[in-house]
């Protein structure tokens, strides 16, 4: 009976303990502090403007492969696009470009901490006149109710120039 109740005891403070490391990763965006990455994509022709695509890439990757994409649909627009890890140095000087991305991966019905940070920076420099738009990744966020709670944890511009 002992031994029986020690095993449930080993067994309950693993979980406990792989429950906090997994909160922690998450509450704390651990996976933002990796996001150093750095690359300027160039348009084949001539460019009609600067982008910027900044990105958490989260615990997946799956934010990293959501900015990738954006980029090159930007590069083919014709926009020189800096994509930017969201700890790189490019993703503090959100200044002189026509248009800014920022993204990261959806934690708990909210953006990510490190790109909810990035968007407010931005908010209260006021963009810079910039196009601003936001993505988050994740999976099962797909109701109408969902979305909105989303949508709520993403700070707001007063000029409406921020697009969710």
């Amino acid at each position: 009976m002992r031994k029986t109740f020690k095993i449930i005891m080993a067994i309950f403070a693993i979980m406990v303990i792989i429950v906090v490391a997994f909160g922690a990763i998450i509450l704390l965006d651990v996976a933002a502090y990796t996001a150093t990455g750095l690359q300027t994509l160039t348009p084949t022709g001539i460019s009609i403007g600067k982008a910027i695509v900044i990105y958490d890439p989260g615990l997946s990757g799956t934010a990293k492969g959501v900015a990738d994409k954006v980029a090159v649909d930007l590069q083919t627009k014709s926009y020189t696009v800096t994509l930017a890890g969201i700890k790189s140095s490019a993703a503090g000087t959100m200044t002189g470009y026509n248009i800014i991305v920022i993204g990261g991966p959806v934690y708990a019905g909210g953006l990510a901490s490190s790109a909810k940070g990035a968007v407010e920076s931005l908010v209260l420099n006021n963009g810079q006149g910039a196009k601003i738009d936001v993505f988050g990744s994740g999976s099962g966020a797909t109701s109408p109710e969902d979305i909105a709670q989303i949508r709520q944890s993403i700070p707001e511009r007063s000029d409406e120039t921020l697009q969710t």
